[in-house]
């Protein structure tokens, strides 16, 4: 018995969840690290920026690799990004202040933007262990805000460990895996299996795309936290435009992707939307649902999703109808948006979401590996939607404030916010999959999905 894909799936699904797990870095109002009002607004500074560095990196290390052609050199980088990360997260502990913090954190995004790379270029074209890897990258974005920071007994809100994360370093057992399982197919890896060689209009194309979607991202969603105190109708008219240039930069470059290669692209960008509000409610400190209870639902719906995608006949594999039950989470939003904070509800929300965001992107496979690595990382640098759907809601009222420097917040405009954060979400999920209607059928080279 071979069990070399088996083995390269594993690999994979691991690689995939350890980048993952370090390119989320969710807003966070519980700081993790004791420091000055300066410290700490140029540690928030670098944490965005860290994360659309690495969506570049990823990008990069796939051309580099495919230029290689090797399997094993990919395996032997993942592993070599597994050893720093493991390094990284030893020195945390040691870190004499924010200034190490941010080289941490820049190190680990790097290198994480490089295993993702890796993993892509290692498994692209071998339809199992590409479904692996979407599962741990998708695995990783849904549920990885899921595990708490350990906090002392202190009345207020406040951590009691320095990291480089708000959601802590990646957990040991994680980091050991990634290492072994990349190691063995390195070793195991077949030299006559030969990677997918680049093609070097989609390659430059990726880069590009990744390029211009990373400032964007970093700048457009800096804007819009910058108008956290002004007036709502402002912010709500900057949010828009920055949505309609994310979303039409985004149509841009994948239309110039060959084939229906960009739809990847689209399905990926229609389940962020419909994932940041249910991620928002993940991040709270009020969530009560038992953490094994919310990692088991989101895993096995995401299965769930995938292998329903698998099986169904080509005619009824679009991508568009995972989007289309995943946009039951904002529509939900829209109508009710304290529905589902915690508890079943919670659960329930967790499970469609899964299920039509593993449908969409097992659906939308690309045939080529720089399509797939932009795809898979840009969930995670997707900063304008994450902005657009927590800046508006998160106003208070001073009341002791004069009435000229008092902000324009009430729990009525906050309902309001709350309202339109659902509602903004759900026209990019419905864009998404007004933008997937056209041709449907495979392109020459996509792995099949059967």
């Amino acid at each position: 018995m071979d069990f070399r894909e088996p083995l390269s799936a594993a690999a994979a699904l691991a690689s995939g969840a350890l980048a993952g797990f370090v390119l989320t870095n969710p807003r966070n109002r519980a700081w993790t690290i004791n420091a000055s009002d300066r410290e700490i607004d140029r540690w928030i500074s670098s944490q965005p920026t860290g994360v659309v560095v690495a969506l570049v990196l990823a990008v990069i290390a796939v051309g580099g690799l495919q230029r290689s052609g090797s399997r094993r050199v990919s395996w032997l980088l993942a592993a070599v990004c597994a050893v720093i990360l493991i390094g990284a997260r030893w020195a945390v502990p040691g870190a004499g202040g924010v200034d190490t913090l941010i080289a941490l954190h820049f190190a680990k995004t790097a290198t994480a933007g490089f295993l993702l790379g890796a993993a892509v270029a290692a498994v692209w074209g071998r339809w199992a262990s590409q479904l692996a890897l979407i599962l741990g990258v998708a695995g990783a974005f849904l549920l990885a805000s899921v595990q708490k920071l350990p906090r002392g007994d202190a009345a207020y809100v406040e951590p009691a460990s320095m990291s480089t994360s708000a959601i802590g370093e990646p957990p040991q057992w994680l980091l050991i895996g990634v290492l072994v399982l990349t190691l063995a197919s390195a070793v195991l890896a077949r030299s006559q299996f030969r990677m997918q060689r680049p093609e070097r209009k989609t390659l430059l194309t990726a880069l590009v795309g990744a390029l211009g979607l990373a400032l964007l991202n970093r700048l457009l969603g800096a804007w819009i936290d910058d108008q956290e105190f002004g007036e709502p109708l402002t912010v709500w008219l900057i949010v828009a435009f920055s949505l309609a240039v994310i979303l039409g930069v985004t149509v841009l470059i994948g239309r110039r992707f060959p084939g229906i290669d960009g739809h990847f692209l689209l399905a990926a960008t229609g389940v962020t939307a419909a994932a940041v509000l249910v991620l928002d409610d993940l991040r709270t400190p009020r969530v009560t649902t038992p953490a094994p209870a919310l990692l088991a639902v989101g895993v096995v719906a995401l299965v769930a999703g995938m292998a329903v995608a698998v099986r169904v006949p080509p005619k009824w594999r679009r991508p568009g109808w995972g989007l289309c039950l995943a946009a039951v989470v904002p529509l939900v939003a829209t109508i009710s948006p304290d529905f589902g904070n915690d508890g079943v509800a919670l659960l329930l929300r967790l499970a469609v979401l899964g299920g039509g965001t593993g449908f969409a992107l097992a659906s939308a496979l690309p045939g080529s590996a720089p399509v797939a690595v932009l795809g898979l990382a840009l969930p995670f640098a997707s900063l304008v939607f994450v902005a657009a759907t927590t800046v508006p809601r998160s106003r208070v009222v001073y009341s002791g404030a004069p009435s000229e420097h008092r902000l324009p917040s009430s729990p009525a405009s906050t309902a309001a916010s709350d309202h339109l954060a659902g509602v903004a979400m759900l026209l990019v999920v419905a864009f998404c999959v007004y933008s997937l209607r056209e041709r449907h059928s495979a392109p020459e080279g996509t792995a099949p999905l059967t």
